[in-house]
């Protein structure tokens, strides 16, 4: 049994198409990053491999995308453990 679970969802919403320009994997990492971020302490605090799992992709790949996303501005990555990842 996965990470991801049935009843799991996650929404992409318009802007993250049409002003931030994104798509593939960037994209869903960051609906589920700005998902998690609208409750609490408005941050992601889950692993890769949750991410990865979401984007049936490597971690390789995950790595590359929250790079990207870092580079680009749209996320900061505040904490880092060996298995969480925290951002905003």
């Amino acid at each position: 049994m996965g990470i991801v679970k049935r009843e799991n969802y996650i929404q992409i919403q318009g802007f993250m198409l049409t002003d931030l320009h994104l798509s593939g994997n960037d994209l869903l990492i960051y609906a589920i990053i700005y998902g998690f971020s609208q409750t609490g302490e408005g941050v992601f605090d889950g692993s890769r491999e949750y991410l990865a799992e979401w984007c049936n992709a490597s971690l390789s790949s995950i790595k590359r995308s929250l790079k990207a996303l870092q580079e680009k501005g749209l996320i900061k990555q505040v904490f880092h453990s060996k298995d969480n990842l925290t951002v905003k």
